[in-house]
Parts: structure tokens; C-alpha cells; sequence
């Protein structure tokens, strides 16, 4: 599991790797939330089909969704089964694959049951390719500080897709804003997160939380911040209330060791707190792939 949303009185959680018989369906499950707490399966949607999407990140604004591939390259792992040589002829540059199938962001329109009505995609390849800041590391591997989406929200029609990598000098992270009419026309923000890259965004009244975690496959522990949504560039011609703001509200425990937090969704908003749930990749017990976060607010 790697993309949660709430979608009315759904959740919608998305994997990071395609299903059906043939493992070419790249689909969004919808999971009705029940009165104590629990998730029942409802149904689900066939996104796309073909190679692997690698979803990485579900929003949802009114009656629409948004579902993002993470636009990111590979190298394969080192195995124990291959002999030395193979395992060595990864780290070459003719080792790194470029997933295409990676590089879109959908648009979907639903109706008030969560059923499909519309679908549309563009694709942000053009403009990390482009992008002054980002096109260095886009022949990267995602987990070597190469480009890799993993974070989205959406607030008053301006997505906000948060990067897992790169991580740039001083530990700042890009965030890409742009509206779906003009994705040209988009601004690179930056965080700071310690180090660490953005595993989801959500979007709440005040600005965004951030779940942090690490860039690669690392041991640094994994955060939630509040961000008031602005740049945190600083400069001597900036005005204070023009700065971007970011608190650390708490750090986020795995239920295992091998759990990676890699979706974050708010279930609601309270004077003093949110509800949230944290959507894990890889945990062993998996009545613990969805879990209920409550985390206290700060100030800045």
C-alpha cells in the first residue's frame, strides 16, 4: 500500500504495484469506513492498464481525484541468488531503467458513491525535464536521491505534488504546484525535513501535514510535519509573512520493522488535534496496513 485518500465516507488506498491475472491492472480501491473504525472493500476503479503506474499518491477535492505515478527511474536489486558479476553490473549506468508507464497524473470524477464518471491524465515528465532545479537527477534511480514522487494534495484547485527525492543541498525537498488546466505554468517550493524526503502530503485548513521519511532505503525515522504551504527559501528581501513555516508535530512508528509509512489521509479536523490514518508498504500483519493516528496541534 502506498497512496491513501478519504473520499466522503470512503478511503481510497492505492499500491505501488499493478494487479489482476495479468499484473497489468493499475486500480484504486474504495473501502467504506465503518462506524467503529473498521474498513470493508466497496469496489474498485481500473485507473490504468498496461506497466506498473506506481501509484504513490491519491487527493481528492470535491467530486475529484487525482492519482499520481511516481515519474520515477530504477536500477534492479542485488540479489543472493545472482553469482558476484551480475550483482556488481547493476551499479552501471546501462543498468538504470526509464518506467514510462510511471510518468502520468489522472484526473478522475466521481459520483457520490465513489463510481467513475470521467478520466483525463497529463503527464509532469516535460517539466522535471526541464525544470532548471530538477533535471540533473532525473537519469537517477528514484532511491539513490533521483527523482521520485510520492506526495499529493490538493487545495482550492492548486495540486501540490511533494518529491521523495531529490533531496537538495541544506536538506531541501521540492514541492511542485500547478493547476491542471496549466501545468506549465507551475512554482517549485521547498521544505526542509531533516534529511529526509516527502512520503505523502495532506491537505488541511491551515496549510498541509507532511509525512517525511527517508530518500532511499535508510533508517531515519519517519515525521509528520505542519506546513503553512509556502516557500521556505530564505532571503534578506523576504517579508516575514511571506515565509514558509514548517513544525515537527511527532514522529510516526511503524508497526514492524519492515513497515515503511508511505500514505498519509486526514479523517477529520479538531480544534486541538487530527485524525488521521497512515497507510503502511510492507507490513507483516496485514489488519496493521491502516493505521488511526491522532496528533496534537502546535504552534509554528
Amino acid at each position: 500500500m502506498s497512496a491513501v485518500a478519504k473520499f466522503r465516507s470512503f478511503l481510497i488506498i492505492g499500491a505501488d504495484e499493478a494487479s489482476g491475472h495479468d499484473g497489468d491492472e493499475n486500480r484504486i480501491q474504495f473501502l467504506t469506513i465503518n462506524s467503529d473504525g473498521s474498513c470493508v472493500a466497496a469496489h474498485s476503479i481500473l485507473v490504468t492498464q498496461g506497466k506498473e503506474l506506481d501509484i504513490e499518491g491519491i487527493c481528492v477535492e470535491g467530486d475529484l481525484a487525482y492519482v499520481i505515478g511516481s515519474h520515477s527511474s530504477k536500477r534492479k536489486k542485488i540479489k543472493k541468488e545472482r553469482n558476484w558479476k551480475e550483482n556488481r553490473e547493476t551499479f552501471h549506468q546501462d543498468k538504470i531503467e526509464d518506467e514510462v508507464s510511471r510518468d502520468w497524473l489522472f484526473r478522475l470524477r466521481l459520483n457520490e458513491d465513489g463510481k467513475e464518471l470521467a478520466k483525463d491524465r497529463i503527464s509532469l515528465r516535460g517539466i522535471i525535464y526541464n525544470d532548471p532545479a530538477l533535471k540533473a537527477f532525473c537519469g537517477i534511480p528514484s532511491k539513490e536521491n533521483g527523482v521520485d514522487i510520492e506526495g499529493l494534495a490538493v487545495k482550492d484547485g492548486w495540486l501540490h505534488v511533494g518529491f521523495r527525492g531529490p533531496v537538495f543541498r541544506d536538506n531541501y525537498v521540492p514541492v511542485l504546484r500547478l493547476r491542471w488546466e496549466e501545468p506549465e505554468q507551475y512554482e517549485l517550493l521547498y521544505v526542509r525535513l531533516g534529511g529526509r524526503g516527502i512520503r505523502d502530503l495532506a491537505t488541511v485548513a491551515d496549510g498541509f501535514l507532511i509525512l517525511a521519511g527517508p530518500v532511499g532505503d535508510g533508517t531515519d525515522s519517519y515525521q509528520i510535519y505542519h506546513w503553512n504551504g509556502k516557500d521556505t527559501v530564505p532571503g534578506k528581501d523576504r517579508r516575514p509573512e511571506d515565509m514558509g513555516r514548517l513544525c515537527l508535530l511527532g514522529e510516526i512508528a511503524p508497526p514492524d520493522e519492515d513497515s515503511k509509512a508511505e500514505g498519509l489521509a486526514v479523517l477529520e479536523e479538531r480544534q486541538d488535534s487530527w485524525q488521521l490514518v497512515i497507510a503502511y508498504d510492507g507490513a507483516k500483519d496485514q489488519n496493521r496496513l491502516l493505521q488511526r493516528v491522532s496528533i496534537s496541534r502546535r504552534k509554528d
